[in-house]
């Protein structure tokens, strides 16, 4: 059996190779068009579209600067619209930047993915696997991941119509695809007042599955092992 699990775009490049710990479901065919972004802003929230959305994808740009490290525990739910089911797993996430990330998944799940210039690897106790970085699909993952977590988020917009949001205690980034047969249809970034610490992240994948993570315990500039991000 092969375990399931991983962060935004980083799920789309791993599930080429992964193994998963929960039955897959059957193919659905081919996914209708993109779904407009999850979740509209609440009342009282500022909206950004278009080139409203510049200025906060600058601020966050600027305030990401000085991030060194992050790590995070986090609670992931991955809905199987299909199955009618919702796979609960938690972790922990450890960030070097600018490329490096460590995503663990605690048992049940048991597995630990590495994600750096090596590519995308996977390890447990019986197995593991690297899928090399000079994969244009990984590679692709891999800049998207290196925007979401500490880079710059209007490089996105190759391939993703971002929107925004702000409230007074956090913001909120969008992104719905341009290619209606991507795996990553839309997706959700929800930051601390801070614009740098997560608090939330939604993707929608395939014709209506969900992952959604919550994260807490957030902090940047922490001691990390290299040892530890390295497959």
């Amino acid at each position: 059996m092969k375990p399931r699990g991983a962060w935004l775009f980083v799920m789309v490049a791993l599930a080429s190779f992964a193994p998963r710990a929960h039955a897959d479901a059957p193919d659905a065919g081919p996914a209708p068009a993109a779904p407009s972004a999850p979740s509209a802003p609440s009342d009282g929230r500022e909206r950004l579209e278009g080139a409203k959305v510049d200025p906060l994808l600058a601020e966050i740009a600027k305030a990401r600067k000085g991030v060194r490290t992050m790590r995070a525990n986090f609670t992931q739910e991955r809905k199987l619209t299909l199955l009618a089911t919702t796979v609960k797993s938690t972790g922990e996430l450890a960030f070097v930047a600018p490329e490096r990330l460590r995503w663990e998944l605690a048992p049940p799940d048991d597995v630990v993915y590495l994600i750096g210039p090596e590519g995308l690897s996977y390890r447990t106790r019986s197995s593991h696997a690297t899928v090399p970085a000079s994969s244009a699909n990984i590679a692709k993952a891999l800049a998207d991941l290196r925007a979401l977590l500490g880079g710059d988020l209007g490089s996105l917009r190759e391939r993703y119509v971002l929107s925004g949001s702000r409230g007074p205690n956090d913001v909120e980034i969008a992104g719905t695809a341009k290619d209606k047969t991507a795996s990553v249809r839309a997706f959700t970034l929800v930051l601390d007042k801070t614009l740098v610490l997560p608090v939330k992240a939604k993707l929608v994948e395939g014709k209506s599955d969900a992952v959604e993570i919550t994260f807490s315990n957030a902090q940047i500039n922490v001691p990390i092992d290299p040892a530890t991000m390295k497959p």
